[in-house]
């Protein structure tokens, strides 16, 4: 347990830098969102924990708000979780089904290689 709060605690702290680094005004807006309720996701994300907290179900249903809002908050919205998971290096199979383990539908891939660009066009399988 102590693991993941130390875990939990610096990787928050990370990513709150991490907002420093992103360029346009209007994505900072999103992205501190998206950043916001990503944040409890991290420790399942990273293998800490087992299974999603509620608190981290909780921020993926409004990560799925925020996308679905407009296009570019689509947009926007894939291009900070693409920055964040480079960031965070979730594993990818827990990545993979935090959607399924919250029952949320994501347009999107948590990943770093994902291409925000086929949001357009496709499914955006990379």
């Amino acid at each position: 347990m102590k693991t993941s709060c130390v875990a939990a605690s610096s990787t928050t702290a990370i990513l709150l830098l991490l907002l420093l680094f992103i360029s346009s005004s209007k994505a900072k807006l999103v992205c501190n969102d998206v950043i916001t309720y990503l944040t409890p996701c991290i420790p399942y994300l990273k293998g800490v924990d087992p299974t999603p907290s509620f608190t981290c179900c909780e921020g993926a249903k409004n990560i799925v708000l925020v996308a679905n809002a407009s296009m570019e908050d689509k947009m926007l919205t894939c291009d900070c979780l693409k920055q964040t998971a480079a960031f965070i290096n979730p594993k990818p199979d827990r990545a993979n089904d935090l959607p399924n383990k919250c029952r949320v539908r994501f347009p999107f891939e948590i990943s770093s290689t994902f291409d925000c660009s086929s949001i357009f066009v496709g499914d955006g399988k990379s």
